[in-house]
């Protein structure tokens, strides 16, 4: 049985010659070649708004599909949930704030996880 192996990957590194979408590809292009990852591996990216980000020309995601093609590229949602989230009611915030810590215990412990997975079986819920 075929298994398939996803990686996440995470760096942070210094923009030492600019913020520009070129800067940016550059950093990441330089960091694939260090750790021998082909720029094909990447099959999607989820950045912000910035021009220096989805610019049509000069943006990061354009270097990145003229190295890669096919690339999907999307708007990421996270920084709207986070400024929305922000204004909310302080009542509702909270509630939101409870929510997002039980799911974060749940997700962070396998045992909980697995525990949880149980829960919702026994209570004919979708879990996964």
């Amino acid at each position: 049985m075929d298994q398939e192996i996803h990686e996440e990957l995470l760096f942070a590194r210094t923009l030492t010659t600019g913020s520009k979408g070129e800067s940016i590809f550059d950093v990441l292009r330089d960091y694939f070649m260090e750790k021998a990852i082909p720029l094909s591996n990447i099959i999607s990216a989820a950045v912000d708004g910035a021009p220096a980000m989805f610019g049509c020309y000069r943006g990061f995601i354009s270097h990145l599909k003229q190295n890669v093609p096919g690339v999907f590229a999307i708007h990421c949602v996270i920084l709207r949930q986070h400024l929305v989230a922000k204004n909310l009611s302080g009542r509702l915030h909270q509630s939101l704030q409870f929510v997002t810590n039980a799911v974060n215990k749940i997700r962070n412990n396998t045992l909980n996880s697995r525990l949880f997975g149980q829960l919702c079986e026994e209570n004919d819920q979708n879990f996964n």
